[in-house]
């Protein structure tokens, strides 16, 4: 049964940093070891770590495929500037079919998809940049696409519930809601 993310219960999540996100990343496995952590949408824990794994390692070493070049024109024109804002990137997005190598791999273990992603993070942290141009956005500086992965990965870590609240992970949820790792 396929979960409509829109309006799917998930974390409210809001990263600054990659050391934030490895931080989540570290309770992710915990709850992982204890068994209590499930996911609110499609994906499984391990197919979100490699799908967000995969945003990184595209920005670092070049994507696959890119937009046409109008509407990567008026993509910029028109969302680069709430893309870098700081609001929460909206659920529901479906990748075109010419992004499909941006998908997570179906058969990926939850430890693989988590372990990528934090091979990813560290990849960066130890000094590669992110200056391959997105695919619609075009050219993003490294601090911009740090800024965008952050607000990425927030959105597809929120759909992966601890089990540690006994409220649930729904949005709005303040017990449920964290700003990385307190």
């Amino acid at each position: 049964m396929t979960v409509d993310t829109k309006s799917a219960p998930r974390r409210s999540l809001r990263f600054d940093s990659f050391d934030e996100i490895l931080t989540e990343i570290g309770r992710i496995e915990a709850a992982m070891h204890a068994g209590t952590a499930t996911t609110t949408g499609n994906w499984s824990i391990g197919q979100i770590g490699d799908h967000c794994a995969r945003f990184i390692r595209f920005a670092c070493d070049g994507f696959e495929a890119k937009a046409p070049a109008p509407v990567r024109f008026f993509a910029r024109l028109f969302m680069l500037k709430k893309a870098l804002s700081d609001e929460p990137i909206p659920p529901g997005f479906r990748l075109p079919k010419k992004a499909a190598s941006m998908l997570p791999e179906p058969g990926v273990t939850d430890a693989e998809g988590i372990g990528e992603l934090r091979k990813q993070l560290k990849r960066v942290l130890a000094g590669k940049d992110m200056t391959c141009d997105s695919p619609l956005l075009g050219p993003l500086s490294h601090e911009q696409w740090v800024h965008l992965q952050c607000k990425h990965c927030a959105l597809h870590l929120g759909f992966i519930d601890l089990g540690d609240n006994p409220r649930g992970p729904a949005e709005n949820n303040p017990d449920a809601c964290c700003r990385g790792a307190e």
